[in-house]
């Protein structure tokens, strides 16, 4: 079986975003804002090399420019509220509520680039909101993290519908350039106020952080320009296995048996969402 590269860019990103968040999660001590600007820097840099080697405007197109703008500003507020949410969550919890974004992406492409819903697809993706809620439970959804993560994921969702928008046609680091520039701004004021240097392994936990992050990146961006952006946008769901299984193996976080149920339907509703999309008769009739 043939796997479309939208599809492998999209798993290859959840798992690449997963170890970024266990290299969050090594960093206790690192305030946030230096964890934010540590990794922008790192992408960013990296980012402006690639683009110049190659003779591409790190602005993109002139028609493209308040798309990527949009997708800046709302990944800056799902860098920040996501990196805070790490900070008091367990790592399956954090990246547990993460995964509400792609029901962001889904509902809010149906206004901003008209990719509609069939009818059947808002039941697969109510399974997966189901499974989310089965694996995270009740307890405590009003708590200041909690609500960090929702307002993550929200802003998740949104950011990825402005770089569908921008459409396919730029070069897949330019999106990565506006992701980087905004926070990367925030957080060189931010860390004025809560400033604390880096020791010893903390150095290598930043670096993977940034890596990891700026790969991560380059294939999402690759992703939605080649696929539907509520197909792949499910595919993102995938990446809760990746946190669940580090959480328990690398931080020893507890996993109920509540999570398993969860999981399964959290599966079902991206396998039937998958299976429905990508079905030739439902190609023709887009």
């Amino acid at each position: 079986m043939r796997v479309s590269p939208g599809i492998f860019y999209m798993l290859a990103s959840t798992a690449l975003l997963a170890c970024v968040n266990v290299a969050v999660k090594k960093l206790p001590d690192i305030p946030t804002a230096e964890i934010i600007f540590a990794r922008c820097l790192i992408s960013l840099s990296l980012t402006v090399w690639q683009l110049r080697r190659t003779n591409v405007s790190v602005w993109g197109p002139p028609e493209a420019r308040r798309n990527l703008l949009g997708r800046g500003v709302f990944g800056a507020g799902s860098l920040i509220l996501g990196f805070l949410a790490l900070k008091v969550l367990p790592l399956g919890t954090a990246a547990t509520l993460s995964y509400l974004a792609p029901v962001v992406t889904a509902v809010a492409a149906i206004w901003l680039i008209g990719e509609p819903l069939k009818p059947w697809q808002w039941l697969f993706y109510a399974l997966a909101v189901a499974g989310v809620l089965v694996a995270k439970g009740t307890v405590g959804l009003l708590s200041a993290g909690v609500l960090l993560g929702v307002g993550a994921a929200v802003s998740s969702g949104v950011s990825s519908v402005f770089l569908r928008r921008a459409g396919d046609k730029i070069a897949p680091l330019v999106p990565v350039f506006y992701f980087n520039m905004v926070p990367l701004a925030i957080a060189s004021v931010w860390m004025l106020f809560d400033l604390k240097l880096p020791h010893g392994t903390d150095w290598a936990w930043l670096l993977l952080a940034g890596l990891f992050t700026h790969v991560a990146l380059w294939c999402v961006t690759h992703a939605f320009q080649k696929q539907q952006a509520n197909f792949v946008a499910a595919l993102d769901y995938l990446g809760l296995l990746y946190a669940i299984a580090l959480g328990y193996f690398v931080f020893g976080d507890e996993v109920k048996f509540s999570v398993y149920p969860g999981i399964a339907l959290l599966l079902l509703g991206v396998g039937l969402n998958a299976w429905y999309t990508s079905r030739p008769t439902q190609r023709a009739e887009e």
